[in-house]
């Protein structure tokens, strides 16, 4: 007879996290009251730093797996999990402990038609809640229900995508992305070249203008539109960052696209 009590899986995609690891399985603390079945599997790409070690300290089932994209990363770690419900975790997140029990609580007693959860996420730039800047809340869609859901295929930020009714969590997860203003700008580097993989053909035939107002329009709706100004310096030094993001992408838009008919 299967029980009635909801199992649960929580699963992370991985490469050299050992400074973001212990915080954000340290956070995973449910009752087996609860949820008498639990596990933690995180799929590693051949981290070479303390990730590996530090995640099976916490009780993970680690496999190391070569990488080959985040969505192809996380719907084999997606493929792993028997839980009834799955929660997908980023490495730079963390559970509250007010989440945990909102987690306890609802999915214990989710109704038959709900297949999947939203979370909000408070992220932090270097230290400070970003509550302004299009940041907040950031919902997330991280729990769903066994064999119901698969991520996008998406060269960047591979995301859930589930059939069926989802419902929000009231509880915010925290989300720490960056810890150092050199640490953005080496995300910068690595994001916007996956950017340029996705981009529609409409920006490549309107490069120019991707490539000289664009950028300034992302400063004025993050920090004018989305109120960036409140949260002050680091409102202002995030947007600028944002911006200078999108002059990234689109010139290496325009190094891919122009440069190449002169061989």
């Amino acid at each position: 007879m299967k029980s009635l009590k909801p199992s649960l899986s929580i699963i992370l995609i991985t490469l050299n996290e050992e400074r973001n690891i212990p915080r954000c399985l340290g956070s995973i603390r449910f009752s087996r009251k609860v949820f008498p079945q639990q596990e933690i599997i995180l799929v590693d790409a051949e981290s070479t730093d303390k990730t590996v070690g530090l995640s099976r300290k916490y009780g993970a089932k680690v496999h190391v797996r070569r990488w080959k994209g985040y969505t192809d990363q996380k719907n084999w770690a997606l493929a792993q999990a028997k839980g009834d419900w799955i929660l997908s975790l980023d490495a730079d997140e963390e559970l509250t402990p007010q989440l945990n029990a909102e987690i306890e609580k609802t999915l214990a007693s989710a109704p038959d038609n709900v297949n999947g959860y939203w979370i909000a996420r408070k992220t932090f730039f270097l230290n400070k809640w970003m509550r302004y800047c299009g940041w907040w809340p950031d919902f997330q869609l991280r729990i769903v229900r066994q064999g119901k859901s698969y991520n996008t295929d998406e060269p960047l930020h591979a995301g859930l995508e589930v059939g069926g009714e989802t419902r929000q969590m009231n509880e915010p997860m925290h989300h720490y992305p960056v810890e150092t203003v050199h640490q953005y700008l080496e995300k910068i580097n690595r994001y916007s070249a996956l950017d340029v993989m996705a981009m529609k053909p409409k920006k490549k035939k309107y490069w120019p203008y991707y490539l000289t107002v664009a950028p300034f329009m992302t400063f004025i709706r993050t920090f004018i539109s989305r109120k960036g100004y409140k949260d002050g310096w680091h409102g202002f030094v995030l947007c600028g960052l944002d911006m200078f993001h999108d002059f990234s992408r689109y010139a290496k838009l325009w190094e891919k696209e122009i440069l190449k008919r002169h061989g």
